[in-house]
């Protein structure tokens, strides 16, 4: 049996979430590391609020993620590509190129300031659904926000700072769009508000030396299938501010005919996104289950029937 890997981005972690990487990192031995580089989760009045600032969020969500990959890892068969929906493509490549702990904190950190500091604004972004493209792109071009990653013919991320993206909410209610939810990220990213941060952050990356990746990884730049960790790094400074296509990276997963697509996390977003669009491939994320023995009892099941 064959898997496809997922990494999801930000806005869906909760306080679950914590605990669970406090765990995690406790039997994987990386807790000194989390204690020194990110000491708020550590800070027992914590509460769901502060989980969403984006010099926490990214971090944090690439340390669960990379936990999540290690207790996984051996329990799969093959995996045939990773692929990461925003910051997820960071921890695809760190997992991929085995890449230390460590220098991934580092560099999701590094990539969290980068963005942070890009705008002096407050900003964010906003799913929008139920509109094509060329319908949506005028109302961009008169709001001033952007496109962000693209979800499918109908369904878009919008980045801008809060005035615009305001404006762009009343506009498209005009349009008779109703459907335009603010998101639980706050930084416009993969746009154009980014710009200051692509040049600092491709300073970052070539600073580093990555091992060669031992999983390709199916871009969310195109769905373009990487085997060289030079490509993967280059996508990824790409991506600081071009918009994403998840559209074509979800087709070109499906096109490799995995067996079982697993969504990282945290969320189940991604795998919801690749169910709509092929029914009857099988689905799942780590987030489905609520124990680990769960999901490892599911995966053999998984594993006995194919044989």
């Amino acid at each position: 049996m064959n898997f496809a890997i997922v990494f999801s981005g930000q806005g869906l972690q909760n306080l679950s979430h914590v605990q669970q990487l406090k765990d995690l990192a406790i039997e994987l031995n990386v807790r000194d590391h989390l204690q020194q580089h990110l000491p708020k989760l550590f800070d027992p009045n914590l509460a769901e609020a502060d989980l969403y600032p984006n010099a926490f969020a990214q971090p944090f969500i690439f340390a669960l993620q990379w936990c999540r990959w290690q207790k996984l890892k051996h329990k799969l068969d093959e995996v045939i590509s990773f692929s990461g929906y925003s910051l997820g493509e960071l921890s695809a490549l760190i997992c991929s190129s085995e890449t230390s702990f460590e220098q991934g904190l580092y560099l999701a950190q590094q990539r969290a300031l980068l963005m942070s500091g890009a705008t002096q604004v407050p900003s964010g972004l906003v799913a929008v659904q139920g509109i094509n493209w060329k319908t949506l792109e005028p109302v961009l071009n008169s709001t001033a926000t952007s496109l962000s990653i693209k979800i499918n013919d109908s369904s878009f991320i919008v980045g801008g700072d809060d005035e615009n993206l305001q404006q762009l909410a009343l506009q498209l209610e005009q349009l008779g769009v109703r459907s335009a939810k603010r998101l639980n990220v706050t930084i416009p990213s993969h746009t154009c508000l980014m710009n200051n941060a692509v040049a600092p952050y491709q300073q970052v990356l070539h600073q580093q030396t990555f091992n060669r990746l031992r999983i390709p990884i199916i871009s969310g730049s195109g769905g373009h299938k990487y085997y060289q960790s030079s490509e993967a790094v280059e996508a990824l400074i790409e991506q600081m501010n071009h918009a994403i296509d998840w559209d074509s990276c979800l087709t070109a997963i499906q096109e490799n005919q995995p067996d079982l697509v697993l969504e990282i996390g945290p969320g189940t977003a991604l795998s919801k996104m690749l169910l709509e669009r092929h029914p009857r491939c099988t689905v799942r994320a780590v987030d489905d289950f609520k124990t680990w023995s769960g999901l490892q009892a599911w995966l053999e099941k998984q594993s006995i029937g194919s044989s």
